[in-house]
């Protein structure tokens, strides 16, 4: 489902934004990948994301107090006629609406919205899926252990952090070749720093930020860096339409975005694609589990910074 890029203030709670990834699509059935991993075969209850089926773009969620309001975008409805939107009410955490479900590598229990929220996805998607949320009774960790906080149904981490000097230096070189600048949206990111330039033409400044203290009226919030984030297809789909080439992570390349991670014991040895970071949030003292502290759009933070970042290129 697409995001919502244009807010005045970010509320954060110990998993992340407040909300996010608070719901998920899954397969209804086995799936063979035609796009993403071609072949492979996703079971009843992993996730659906853009990788595969970039017409999860077309699915606009609306959070409310007691549910969610899915519609589809005016852009995906100029292209095909699908059903009106659908409120779907919050169903019970209990037992009996649990179901498993699957992120990756993490297993676990998700509350299952329905048999009509099911048919809206399928109508949409033109496949079988259901619609879950998280449950609060099967937490997931980041990296499963909970020192490091919870997520919802995000890749692993809590927050997404990227730099408008990265996404300039990006675009400076897809126009170079004859290729249209991309929104920053593209990076999927969930805070976007910018006043951060080394004055090194090549450098994606957010490799080099360590932490960043934001000053809210709860206290001071600390997101820390975890992960690199190595890129799927995403980067390459475009969040309004959904159409996908491949000419952004081809730019990265180019660009000796292409690297291992330095922690190879915990996080591989496999080269990835790499743009914006990803970071764990820290709640300000004495803010409990169930609070929230918000990040206004434009706050001046403080950036703690390293000599080193935490992947190493691969040599071209």
């Amino acid at each position: 489902m697409r995001a919502n890029w244009d807010v005045a203030a970010l509320r954060l709670d110990s998993r992340g934004m407040f909300g996010d990834r608070q719901y998920m699509w899954v397969e209804g059935e086995p799936h063979v990948h035609v796009r993403h991993h071609a072949g492979t075969v996703s079971g009843r209850g992993c996730q659906l994301t853009q990788r595969e089926d970039p017409g999860l773009t077309g699915i606009e969620p609306t959070p409310v107090e007691d549910g969610v309001v899915l519609s589809q975008t005016a852009e995906i409805e100029q292209h095909r006629v699908g059903p009106p939107a659908l409120f779907v009410p919050r169903r019970p955490d209990i037992p009996a609406h649990r179901v498993p479900v699957r992120v990756w590598s993490w297993e676990g229990e998700a509350v299952d919205q329905g048999d009509e929220a099911a048919a809206w996805g399928e109508a949409v998607l033109g496949r079988p899926c259901r619609l879950v949320e998280v449950s609060e009774a099967t937490p997931r960790w980041v990296e499963g252990n909970p020192a490091l906080g919870r997520v919802g149904f995000c890749d692993g981490y809590p927050l997404t952090v990227g730099s408008t000097t990265a996404f300039a230096r990006l675009n400076k070189h897809l126009e170079s070749v004859g290729w249209p600048p991309v929104p920053i949206n593209r990076a999927r990111a969930s805070v976007i720093l910018s006043g951060l330039d080394f004055g090194d033409g090549s450098c994606f400044p957010e490799d080099y930020v360590a932490a960043v203290s934001v000053p809210t009226e709860a206290g001071t919030l600390v997101l820390e860096r975890r992960k690199a984030c190595g890129r799927c297809p995403v980067p390459d789909t475009d969040q309004l339409s959904g159409e996908r080439r491949t000419h952004v992570r081809s730019a990265l390349g180019k660009l000796g975005r292409t690297g291992t991670h330095l922690d190879s014991g915990l996080f591989g040895t496999d080269p990835e694609i790499f743009l914006t970071q990803n970071f764990i949030v820290h709640l300000p003292p004495g803010v409990s589990d169930v609070r929230t502290a918000d990040i206004v759009r434009g706050a001046e933070v403080e950036a703690t910074l390293t000599e080193t970042t935490n992947w190493v290129p691969v040599p071209r």
